[in-house]
């Protein structure tokens, strides 16, 4: 006989964690294939508000109140109106995942028919179902053939070394780093992380990060990454809900995904509550959800219309866009209108 749960969420990273933070007084299992706090993708780099309301504020390692943009060999800073900060992985799930009482697995998930979950340590059977499994949606495309659009993905790497101390979140633009794609430098403390990605999803970028790494007079450590997939799509299939990175909310152009997936757990958390409660119906809490979610699809299509147009924006007119954005007024009303989305 299946064990049942109320909820099973498959995916215990930003989203997954966000989604059982919010579900209280209920069986939930909480599936991974990894240890939670382990097996890091992301650059971790997210607005200090965003720690604060989830208590995760005591994961930061560094704060900034400046970006830089690096577009070929000249450097023009950015005023930030919100905050940002690069944070420790490991012990912002650590804190995320104090804050829920669900069963914890570890074990993949292979398919579900929205009401089992089948994985390699068992099946398992639950009324409501959330895929949190990343770009892959494993959960998702398992009931929807072409769910996961590959096309529609973005590739990066990232090594986190000893570097000097440096106040500003770095962004890069230059092509000879990487060809329709961009670099970063995300200081953290004693240490920074050098990271490239590919716009076009190429994988093969050692190379790039070798040479963006060795343009500061170091080596490259120990390497994470992976894809990340920027198409916004419906976050309802059948009847499971998606969450994250596996429902495309990664911003296109800029690569942000931390906020969004932690901000659409949270709802997503917060109506499965309600649905538990029989407050709202299951059908009006996957309406709620997938109206919210899908509620910037236009934002999206701009910001993916710019990604695509950026390899042949000349450096000039970028430069421009850039001495622009200096201009704190300018600055602080483009953010307040990114920050929407």
């Amino acid at each position: 006989m299946l064990k049942k749960y109320d909820v099973i969420i498959a995916g215990a990273s930003f989203a997954g964690l966000a989604v059982a933070s919010k579900i209280k007084n209920k069986k939930v299992l909480l599936i991974d294939r990894k240890k939670i706090g382990t097996g890091v993708t992301s650059a971790c780099g997210t607005t200090i508000q965003t720690m604060e309301e989830i208590n995760c504020e005591k994961s930061i390692l560094q704060k900034f109140d400046k970006f830089a943009f690096h577009i070929g060999n000249k450097e023009t800073e950015i005023p930030i109106s919100e905050k940002y900060c690069t944070i420790d992985y490991s012990k912002f799930c650590k804190l995320l995942n104090k804050q829920n009482n669900a069963e914890f697995l570890i074990a993949s998930v292979k398919k579900t028919d929205g009401k089992i979950v089948y994985t390699n340590k068992g099946n398992f059977e639950a009324d409501i179902i959330v895929d949190c499994t990343g770009w892959s949606a494993v959960l998702a495309s398992s009931l929807e053939k072409n769910y996961v659009h590959k096309k529609m993905m973005s590739f990066g790497i990232e090594t986190e070394i000893p570097y000097k101390k440096d106040n500003k979140m770095r962004f890069f633009l230059d092509e000879n780093i990487i060809k329709n794609g961009a670099g970063w430098l995300f200081p953290c403390g004693k240490k920074a992380r050098f990271g490239v990605s590919s716009y076009e999803g190429d994988t093969k970028l050692l190379p790039n990060l070798e040479k963006f790494v060795g343009s500061y007079g170091l080596k490259v450590g120990k390497i994470h990454g992976g894809y990340f997939c920027y198409c916004l799509k419906n976050p309802i299939v059948k009847n499971i809900f998606v969450v994250g990175c596996a429902a495309g909310q990664t911003l296109p152009l800029t690569g942000e995904g931390i906020k969004r997936s932690i901000n659409f757990g949270l709802l997503c958390g917060e109506i499965i509550q309600k649905i538990l409660e029989k407050k709202i119906t299951i059908r009006e809490g996957q309406k709620k959800y997938q109206e919210e979610a899908l509620k910037y699809s236009k934002e999206y299509e701009i910001l993916l219309k710019e990604q695509k147009n950026l390899p042949h924006i000349p450096i000039w007119e970028i430069s421009l866009i850039a001495k622009l954005l200096s201009i704190k007024l300018i600055s602080n009303l483009m953010q307040k209108e990114y920050e929407k989305i």
